[in-house]
């Protein structure tokens, strides 16, 4: 059987180049590993230039923290508050609905005044009974009691947003967590019975 043999190169030819085995450096492999993993940190940690905290939840990198007052804090919680719970009643003007005997809250002598320990008591346990409000008289027993449902914060934010709600003309200072709690435990033996006015009168 015959073989092929390569025909030398006839003379002043080129010969084609040859890499010996085993030659070259492995340098450009390690440095380029290098920039990969350092590339697959940076979307690890930053989502590829976008903020982590937005764009991938569980990254590394925390929120940004909000340096705003405590009053504006719990007004804007007290924002969300009243939209889960109260709105459909209060309307989002605050006017309530007197066709369905819901009274206002914007303007209101009962929202507004200097202390809110009215007010803390009518969110934690409800009234009940003829309320005059705004030269005008209520009386519906579906107010709901939230001493059971929020907690002191909650309560806190959503009086502030009340309280504080310019844009209904009301303009009262904010409720702090710990004026709710001081009446959520000086009320505690009244359970889940509900304020009359004649015994909310007497309180400042």
């Amino acid at each position: 059987m015959s073989q092929n043999k390569s025909k030398p190169a006839p003379p002043g030819a080129e010969s084609e180049p040859t890499v010996a085995a085993g030659g070259g450096s492995a340098w450009p492999f390690v440095l380029l590993g290098v920039v990969l993993f350092g590339c697959f940190l940076h979307v690890e940690n930053t989502g590829g230039a976008f903020r982590a905290d937005v764009y991938q939840a569980g990254m590394k990198t925390p929120p940004p923290q909000t340096d705003e007052p405590e009053d504006v804090k719990l007004f804007k919680r007290g924002a969300s508050v009243y939209a889960g719970g109260c709105v459909g009643c209060h309307q989002p003007t605050g006017l309530g609905s007197p066709a369905l005997n819901f009274p206002p809250l914007a303007g209101s002598d009962w929202v507004t005044r200097e202390k809110p320990d009215r007010l803390i008591r009518i969110l934690l346990n409800a009234v009940e009974g003829p309320i005059k409000v705004k030269d005008v008289v209520y009386d519906n027993p579906a107010m709901l009691a939230f001493r059971d449902v929020f907690n002191d914060y909650d309560i806190a934010a959503v009086a502030t947003f009340i309280r504080g709600n310019k844009e209904w003309g009301n303009g009262a200072g904010f409720v702090t967590p710990a004026q709710v709690k001081a009446i959520r435990d000086g009320t505690a033996a009244m359970g889940s019975q509900k304020w009359r006015v004649e015994t909310l009168e007497p309180i400042p």
